[in-house]
Order: C-alpha cells, then structure tokens, then sequence
C-alpha cells in the first residue's frame, strides 16, 4: 500500500483580494490522497468588513472557525427564507450541499475557517466546487441580458446594467463601514451551531489536554460524520488511538506546532513529521496513529467519517484495550515476567488518551 501521508499546507490560491482576504485549497497534485479517498478542504479569510458573496456548494462539509467572528447567512432553496448567525472561535458549521450561504467579518481582527469533508462531485476532485450568485463570475454573469431582462421583468437597459455592475465585482469584496447588515438570530445559530470550545470535554487531562467531540446526536445536521477538536499542552501526547470502524480522518493544525506519527500494517512507520499551524495531515481507517505538542502546546480539528465515532484506545486508561487484556495474556504476548506485567498494567490504569509531559 503506497500511501502519501505528508502533511501539507494549503498551496492553491483559489480567490484573493488585498485588504479583503483570500479562499485557499489544497492541490491534487500536493494532497492526492483528498481526491483518491473523496475528501475536500478549503479555507476561507476575511479581513475587517471583508464579505463573500452568496455561493453554493456542490458538496456537503463541515466549517470550523479557528479564529475571529463572522456574520453568516443562511439560505435553505427548501424554503427560501434567511437565517443569520454569528460565529466565534471554536464554532462548527454544517453546510449541505444545497444550502446557499454568505459571509461578512464585522469584527476587528481577521476571521478564519477551514472547511473539512467528504466530496460527491466530479468536477473537482480534493477541492470545493460551487457556484457564485454574484460578482463577475456569478451566475448572473454567464446567462446573456435578454434571458436576465425576460427572468426578472427588466428593460433591456436595466438588464445591461446589472450584469455591467456584476462584472466590476469580485466573489469576496469590502463592505462600507456604516453598512447595516442583518442582524443575526442567536435562537437559530442553536440548532445549527456547535461549539466545541465551550462543550464539555470527552477527556480532560490536568497539565496534558483536552478533547471534545460532537456527532449527530449533538448536532443533527452533521448526519454520517462526527468531529473532534484536541488541545494539547506543551509536550502532551495524544494516543495512539485508530478508528476501529470504516471511518477515516482529516485533521487540520489550527494553532501551534508538533509531531505526529502514524503507523500501518506489520509495523510500518507511514508517516513521522512536524505538523504547523495551518498544516493538514490525513489518518487512515484502522491505522494507529500519536501526536505530541511542541513547547508552545497545538490544537487540531478533526472530521471523522462516521457518525459514531469508534476509537480503538492504545494509550492508558479506562478504555485502553491494553487494560482490557488479560493479565496472562498480556504476560505472554509482551514476553514479560508477571511482576513487570503487574506494573504495566498499573500504569495503564492510570492515564488517559491524553497524557501529559513525562516528568521521569
């Protein structure tokens, strides 16, 4: 199995406007493994009074907010009525694929989110595709002005108008201070936002970390994937830990820097490098893998392709299935005399799947 691991940083500039922000991607030729295993991931920044225009995907995914605060509006073709939330730091966002959606930073200081997921289309693989209802590569740009003047009851010269301004507009553009934009709903941003910042951790380690997770149960727009947000204090570890079900991984370094290590079949070492900020790194079904935090600690995002969310545990604790080996097994398969086997087990007992920085 040739599998190429490596973690990357986004390297395709899909859109970009000085003093506005940018929407980024990650290449099939540098991340083949997105198109082979039909994942996609996009990052979306905005600067102060940046806007994206309404845009529609041809896929579902998950958006995640790593830093800053958004306006966002939702609009469903179900019903065609709009929904508008904000968003802050550690937000997760399902969209599906028939949601039309828009974005305006009205905050101070720069806002990003990286969108995680499966694809379902063939136009481009391991990438976003969509489509733009305004600027000069909107939709309203491609049909020709009779068709625009017949569909909205327009003269020919307020249809020649319209697609003049459309083609002066770019897909992210800067709002004028003093706009008067909608005003978010915070009765909807409940039923279809979950924040895994301030959610109950699934394991919380003193000195070591946290983990939160959400799936379906939680947030039911998520359907048949669940997701994970991990924050590492300097030099934690955590795992080794594997899917144990048909799910695979997607995680994306939202701040800090560390290593991680994934291991294949009859012991192969498939991946072993540094992991940055802004670094994506993908984890195969079954494959155990393990990260360690650097000094100045790390925390990832994660997209799991199950709604259930298996983990086989190696690490300590619990739920470790080292723990739930039976001593003389356990002796017999690690080859250990039965004392050093109690002491494993003992060890084993008390830790977690976080594990703070050895003080040995």
């Amino acid at each position: 199995m040739d599998l190429i691991l490596a973690s990357k940083k986004a390297d395709k500039t899909m859109m970009e406007v000085e003093g506005v922000g940018g929407y980024y991607g990650w290449s099939n030729s540098q991340f083949p493994l997105l198109s082979q295993k039909k994942l996609a991931a996009g990052l979306l920044l905005l600067h102060p009074h940046g806007f994206s225009q309404p845009y529609y995907s041809v896929s579902s995914k998950i958006g995640y907010v790593c830093e800053g605060e958004c306006i966002v509006g939702l609009i469903s073709p179900e019903d065609s009525k709009e929904e508008v939330i904000k968003l802050q730091k550690g937000d997760a966002l399902p969209l599906t694929l028939k949601t039309v959606s828009w974005w305006y930073n009205d905050g101070d200081s720069e806002f990003k989110i990286i969108f995680l997921g499966e694809y379902d289309d063939e136009y481009t693989p391991g990438e976003y595709c969509g489509f733009c209802l305004a600027g000069f590569i909107g939709t309203l740009n491609g049909f020709s002005n009779e068709f625009i003047g017949k569909s909205f009851h327009m003269t020919k010269t307020e249809s020649e108008k319209l697609i003049k301004d459309q083609s002066r507009t770019n897909l992210l553009i800067k709002i004028n201070e003093g706009t008067k934009m909608p005003h978010p709903c915070n009765k909807v941003k409940h039923k279809v936002v979950f924040n895994l910042d301030s959610a109950k951790p699934c394991v919380e380690v003193k000195n070591g970390g946290v983990l939160s997770a959400v799936t379906c149960r939680n947030l039911p727009l998520l359907g048949d994937v669940g997701l994970s947000a991990v924050v590492l204090e300097s030099g934690a570890l955590f795992g080794p830990i594997f899917t144990a079900d048909l799910s695979v991984q997607l995680s994306y370094v939202t701040k800090g820097s560390g290593r991680v290590q994934i291991v294949g079949p009859l012991r192969k070492v498939v991946l072993d490098t540094k992991v940055e900020e802004g670094g994506l790194f993908f984890v195969p079904k079954f494959f155990p893998f393990v990260v360690e935090a650097d000094e100045g600690g790390m925390e990832f995002f994660s997209v799991i392709t199950s709604s259930k969310q298996v983990y086989g545990e190696l690490s300590g604790g619990k739920k470790s299935i080292w723990e739930a080996i039976s001593p003389s097994v356990l002796e017999a398969s690690l080859n250990m005399t039965p004392d050093l086997t109690a002491y494993f087990k003992s060890k084993i007992a008390k830790g977690a799947v976080i594990a703070p920085p050895s003080t040995i």
